[in-house]
């Protein structure tokens, strides 16, 4: 039964990437295809009033999912994307086109098999309507289409990010690493790397200035592998790097490569190793790993210009990747390990935003020239060493593939591995819960117009004087949502006619559609108010796999900042709550201790974590109260400044100016003029209070309620719920 409803979910998903007619044509018997439990790729979107009309492709087409690699945004890149969320962008995994419309994409290795039905292919036409093409760590030769189709996607203006890793990080085990691949040509001089037909010849041309890469970005991947945790200090100011390294503190190295930079006006480093910097040779290199050290080991992070487009490259995947993989690996099916680089002190969570920002936003210079501020980079001395010339492992992957697995043969591939054949789930909890059942208002806002769905959120406002209201997410008041009240609703749930009904928080179920020119549900068949949360000790009573929301206070930080302890005010009963990777940085006592003794609401799933009774899939948590006095006015600036990141504050100033353009504003006390606190404006807050589009602000006082957190390296209050001025 489990399988069945499993293949049920699989095949409603499928249905949707389908017509009609074919859907109705499907039966049983060959509707349980291969692939079928994993053909939907995952998006993230940003809500409505935070949506900067650009979209990020994650590929997976050619790699990234390989070995102990999970590249994918709902995998060990999930923060990563979800960070690109929260600045506006839309983020999708490409996987390639669907040439025979069958709603799934395959992999079949045409330079194998000789067979033109692979569908793991990267065209213009395909990726063409993004901004920024992410590329981690792929591990399959670019065909020579595939590379004029990626110069003509940054000639139009994009933005191409390459994650490499040290050399021979052959995680397929097909004698290909990323290195290799983006320079267009293996290690070894061996005649089998001179491809031919659609590939051409890949043998090593043993000359720095030769190959795909360097020729069109004037940059190659060294071939070295080196490790230094401790962080790589020489960061460029951001005057010389386009402002990119604003913000950006010293980046791990977990075992990685750096760049050589042969044409200083289409490329230039962003960070280098200092001369107090002390790497070390990795410790399974092939050669001696570390060839010159220092800055004549050439950059580990870069960017390139030319012409319309841009390309920028790190030499590392560990200070980007979570520790939340998604896939089995394909090799011997065995659970994936990744380094939690994203929140390492040595992280470059900052640096890739800034990054991504940069690279998908069009400027018309072309090169780095030394005009207009565009300062040019800086020629890496033996640029190509003589270890590079020859391949230590005489074209041979890095280690031996497990019996019966072959890279090119997705056949051979292990259960729930990407482009696995199938999904063996069997005593897991449902990994794709009902979309469309106590989903919160921004999932609904997702939702396509027709659907059936429940939405929990907070009532905001009346609509249309007596005959709709405005439902929020409960921690967003961005996001919200009409809803059309039928007659017999009005009485009860209308804010004009019962103002107690503000802020509370309700259920409706109804269909998705459009209301008044807005997001809307209407044709509502219930609606009510959503039921009290749980106690601790009632959620302890809860069966597993239930849908619950509970109340409780924080006990104690659990496993690192990954989870906490929450237990009933006036009992020793406690609850283990596994955090999303999106919440530990607001939520976790690790990393913000002032939340012990905190009142928080959470929703989730009721499960078993770390061996005890818990809460995991968490997809709300609210905090209702902390230890934190609040005037009922509000605090000074200078009160503000002394409080720990997380706090929930209110806090009372004047405009002092603009800060980052229209995005933030400087707040500062009447009687001090020195003492600064940056509010990060949301987007549905910017044309009222930014000094830059209004400068008549300044000078005036207003009030803000938000979370205390740094923005732009300096203190300040993020995800602001509410702002207005005072008279």
């Amino acid at each position: 039964m489990k399988n069945i409803k499993i293949f049920n979910k699989a095949l409603l998903k499928t249905a949707q990437a389908l017509s009609l007619a074919s859907v109705f044509s499907l039966n049983f018997a060959n509707a349980a295809t291969p692939y079928a439990w994993n053909n939907i790729a995952p998006v993230k979107t940003p809500s409505s009033t935070n949506n900067n009309g650009k979209t990020v492709l994650f590929d997976v087409s050619h790699g990234g999912v390989e070995g102990n690699a999970d590249w994918v945004i709902d995998g060990a890149f999930s923060d990563f994307a979800d960070a690109l969320v929260i600045q506006g962008y839309t983020v999708k995994e490409y996987r390639g086109i669907d040439y025979n419309q069958d709603g799934v994409i395959r992999f079949h290795d045409d330079r194998v098999n000789n067979t033109p039905q692979n569908e793991a292919v990267i065209t213009y036409d395909a990726i063409k309507n993004s901004d920024v093409f992410v590329l981690a760590e792929t591990n399959r030769p670019f065909t020579l289409s595939e590379q004029t189709a990626l110069i003509q996607y940054v000639n139009a203006g994009k933005g191409l990010f390459f994650i490499a890793d040290h050399y021979d990080a052959d995680r397929n085990l097909n004698t290909w690493d990323a290195t290799e691949v983006f320079n267009g040509y293996n290690r070894s001089d061996l005649e089998k790397y001179n491809l031919g037909g659609q590939y051409g010849d890949w043998r090593n041309p043993k000359d720095a200035y030769s190959g795909w890469l360097v020729e069109n970005f004037g940059i190659r991947f060294r071939f070295n592998a080196i490790d230094y945790k401790a962080g790589i200090s020489g960061i460029k100011s951001p005057s010389e790097t386009e402002g990119i390294t604003q913000g950006a503190q010293p980046v791990l190295m977990a075992g990685g490569a750096t760049l050589a930079i042969v044409d200083e006006q289409k490329a230039k480093g962003l960070v280098y190793f200092s001369e107090n910097d002390k790497p070390t040779k990795w410790r399974h290199a092939k050669d001696s790993g570390l060839y010159f050290g220092g800055e004549a080991e050439g950059p580990y992070v870069a960017i390139a210009k030319s012409g319309k487009g841009k390309a920028a490259f790190i030499g590392d995947s560990s200070p980007i990747e979570d520790t939340t993989p998604k896939y089995k690996r394909q090799d011997n099916g065995n659970s994936k390990k990744t380094y939690p680089g994203w929140t390492d002190s040595g992280n470059a969570a900052q640096l890739s935003v800034n990054i991504i920002n940069w690279l998908a936003k069009t400027e018309n210079y072309t090169s780095f020239n030394n005009e207009d501020g565009h300062i040019s980079g800086m020629v890496t001395p033996d640029a190509m060493a003589t270890q590079e010339f020859t391949d230590p492992n005489n074209g041979n992957p890095w280690g031996t593939p497990a019996s019966g697995f072959n890279a090119w043969d997705t056949d051979s591939y292990k259960n729930n591995a990407f482009n696995a054949a199938f999904g063996d789930i069997q005593g897991e909890p449902d990994p794709t819960p009902d979309p469309t059942t106590n989903i919160s208002v921004s999932e609904a806002l997702k939702m396509p117009q027709g659907s059936n769905v429940t939405v929990v959120g907070k009532v905001t406002a009346a609509v249309n004087g007596i005959y709709a209201l405005e439902l929020s997410d409960i921690n967003d008041i961005s996001s919200h949502i009409f809803v059309k009240l039928e007659s017999t609703q009005r009485s009860d749930f209308n804010p004009q006619l019962n103002p107690e009904i503000l802020n509370q928080h309700i259920i409706v179920t109804g269909i998705r559609n459009s209301y008044m020119n807005e997001a809307g549900i209407r044709n509502v068949s219930k609606i009510a108010l959503a039921p009290t949360a749980l106690s601790v000790k009632q959620a302890l009573a809860s069966a597993k796999g239930e849908l619950i929301t509970l109340t409780g206070k924080v006990k104690s930080a659990l496993n690192d900042i990954y989870a906490l302890v929450l237990v009933d005010n006036n009992s020793d009963l406690t609850i283990n709550i596994k955090l999303e990777s999106n919440q530990r940085s607001q939520f976790s006592p690790q990393l913000n201790p002032e939340l012990l003794d905190a009142q928080l609401l959470i929703k989730g799933v009721r499960d078993s974590y770390m061996g005890g009774d818990g809460v995991r899939q968490v997809s709300n948590i609210e905090l209702v109260s902390n230890n934190t006095p609040t005037t009922p006015e509000g605090l000074t600036v200078s009160q503000a400044l002394a409080l720990q990141n997380g706090t929930l504050v209110t806090v009372i100033g004047e405009i002092k100016s603009a800060i980052n353009g229209q995005y933030a504003l400087a707040l500062i006390d009447a009687d001090n003029q020195f003492e600064t606190l940056y509010i990060k404006l949301e987007s549905n807050h910017r044309d009222t209070f930014s000094p830059q589009i209004n400068p008549q602000n300044i000078g005036k006082k207003i009030r803000v309620t938000g979370i205390r957190n740094d923005y732009m390296n300096e203190l300040g209050v993020k995800y602001v719920s509410d702002i207005s001025f005072i008279n």
